[in-house]
């Protein structure tokens, strides 16, 4: 009861709440269907989905490159319905302008990135660039959903795929069907329910103007974009270069067992991402330096309790991938140990990051995006040739430590400018 009361005059409480349930939600439906799509196709083919997939997600990176900032910033920011519909506009006509572009490309040079990443199906990778595309706007709309504060919307559309991914991963498991491309289609179409959802539950005083001409509103938008293309991009790609140079450099059969003990410390993302939703809001407002040192104070429970449940993870690693990808997977347990390492860093990051929100420089976000892209090219590029899979996981951990140790550099370096000592 009096939790019912507190939501009710907290509202953004409540709505992070919502989204983070509705996030967890998802991730575990989500994970629940790549279990059995997993288990179903076997490593080697699993292998093809898995590039296609994560090729499809750098290709949502690309498409968005900073709108969906752009939105949450400009359109969050004002009630004026006239301002929110010339935002929505503009950051539509570059989305689409973008969207066009990369997809051209895509489908003219399809054949040289199936040769590149060793690929003997000629219809995957077009396919890829196509089936994205519901993604991408599936993203843009939940963005504006969230801005324009429909929180309940949002967290039913972001909730939604999920539920039809699970439902379609259930049916090819029953009937058994294994055709890489469709199960591939059907898992990234699982937007298109909540594309449509939108569009019929939308405001109706909100609409685009493709042919706007609004120099100050384009001006506020491109400024947005300058600054968070690189990140958004670049977070993309570190993300998700690993399969792709597997699948470059290594068999099908060693791929598939890299991305499917991925699938399961990508869980250990889900929550670190989760937290500093509602983190790097609430320390945004931090002024005061006892405020932060206090909250940073916290921060250091939350490194040791990651520590501590890392070490608990490594003996039930094998039972991770027995009960969940199947024993097909478990020659990559050593590679799943070394990742699981790396998620739990992941976590216990995400506090010593939030800091970063409330300070004026904003030089941490980029220089620690650089950091981490030139360690994940080089480390997969120099070694996965020679080591395999336990390479590209290695390469993933250093990354994560070398973010960790910079992140304490940096916040010391800041906190002086900040506060003078």
């Amino acid at each position: 009861m009096f939790f019912n009361r507190y939501l009710r005059h907290h509202k953004g409480v409540a709505d992070s709440l919502l989204m983070i349930s509705s996030s967890i939600l998802a991730s575990t439906l989500s994970a629940l269907a790549i279990i059995l799509i997993s288990r179903l196709l076997g490593p080697v083919n699993f292998a093809y989905f898995s590039t296609a997939f994560s090729l499809s997600l750098i290709l949502n990176r690309l498409q968005d490159s900073g709108l969906n900032i752009a939105l949450q910033k400009l359109v969050g920011a004002t009630k004026k319905k006239k301002k929110i519909n010339i935002f929505l506009s503009l950051c539509l006509k570059y989305r689409l302008v973008l969207v066009l572009l990369i997809t051209a490309l895509g489908l003219i040079f399809s054949g040289q990135i199936t040769a590149l990443l060793n690929i003997d199906n000629p219809v995957l990778i077009p396919l890829t660039f196509l089936v994205s595309i519901s993604t991408t706007f599936f993203e843009s709309d939940l963005a504006t959903l969230q801005s324009l504060g429909k929180n309940k919307l949002a967290a039913f559309s972001y909730f939604l795929p999920s539920l039809f991914k699970l439902l379609f991963a259930v049916i090819c498991y029953w009937q058994q069907i294994t055709n890489v491309n469709l199960i591939f289609s059907f898992y990234i179409l699982a937007t298109l329910p909540s594309l449509i959802l939108f569009r019929l539950f939308k405001p109706q005083w909100l609409y685009y103007q493709l042919k706007l001409n609004k120099p100050k509103a384009q001006k506020k938008v491109l400024a947005i974009l300058r600054h968070s293309a690189l990140s958004i991009i670049v977070a993309g790609l570190i993300e998700n270069l690993d399969i792709l140079f597997a699948k470059h450099y290594l068999t099908d059969f060693e791929t598939g067992l890299l991305a499917g003990v991925s699938r399961i410390a990508l869980f250990l993302y889900v929550v670190g991402y989760a937290m500093a939703n509602v983190l790097n809001p609430r320390v945004a407002a931090y002024k005061k330096a006892k405020d932060l040192k206090a909250f940073i104070n916290k921060a250091w429970i939350l490194f040791i309790l990651s520590i501590m449940a890392f070490l608990f993870s490594l003996p039930i690693a094998p039972y991770l991938i027995r009960f969940t990808i199947g024993s097909d997977y478990l020659e990559a347990l050593n590679v799943l140990q070394i990742l699981l390492g790396a998620g739990f860093i992941s976590i216990a990051l995400m506090p010593f990051i939030s800091p970063f929100y409330a300070f004026n420089s904003n030089r941490y976000f980029s220089l620690s995006a650089i950091l981490q892209l030139i360690i994940i090219l080089l480390g997969n590029m120099i070694l996965v040739p020679q080591y395999g899979i336990v390479a590209s996981a290695w390469v993933r951990l250093v990354a994560r430590i070398a973010l960790l140790l910079f992140t304490w550099l940096m916040l010391k370096i800041e906190w002086k400018k900040e506060f003078g000592r």
